[in-house]
């Protein structure tokens, strides 16, 4: 017990969020310096060779990082350049095909696809089923494995897990 009559327990949740709002203020005046400006940037490219992907861009890979809320910094798309999307043909039969059996690294993915592929044996030995683990981050392109399937592939499944 506390004999001064004086509990901090009350202000410490003010003092925290001080100390955070201070704190936020000081780096962001810090990151927004010259120190800033002059700091290696380094452009991350999506697979289509863009800066980014085409939703959520930020349009120059200069602008600021809250450009992303603004809706006069988000880039314009053409109708000539929406192309509707569709998914591969259906084959007609897996006799005698090769199905790729793709983890693009989200958890659970590689799990859930080898069980596919136990099923694949047990049920439809015909079918020959490879498993690959595409390098990189979900989202990072990975060229060799797309020229890889392309050749030797006539089906794919990407497991994305969860």
């Amino acid at each position: 017990m506390s004999t001064s009559g004086f509990h901090a327990r009350p202000y410490l949740g003010w003092l925290v969020a001080g100390a955070v709002l201070i704190a936020s203020f000081l780096g962001y005046r810090h990151l927004t310096g010259p120190a800033a400006s002059e700091s290696k940037r380094i452009t991350v490219l999506d697979p289509r060779g863009q800066p980014s992907g085409v939703f959520g861009r930020r349009g120059a890979p200069d602008s600021h990082m809250m450009a992303l809320y603004d809706p006069d910094t988000h880039p314009t798309v053409s109708r000539d350049e929406l192309v509707p999307l569709r998914m591969a043909p259906r084959l007609d039969s897996l006799d005698n095909k090769t199905i790729y059996l793709v983890d693009t690294g989200f958890a659970g993915g590689k799990e859930f696809l080898e069980e596919m592929q136990a099923w694949f044996k047990r049920n439809m030995p015909y079918v020959k089923t490879v498993l690959r683990i595409k390098s990189g981050t979900p989202y990072s392109d990975s060229p060799e494995l797309w020229a890889e399937i392309k050749k030797n592939a006539d089906g794919v499944v990407f497991g994305v897990g969860g």
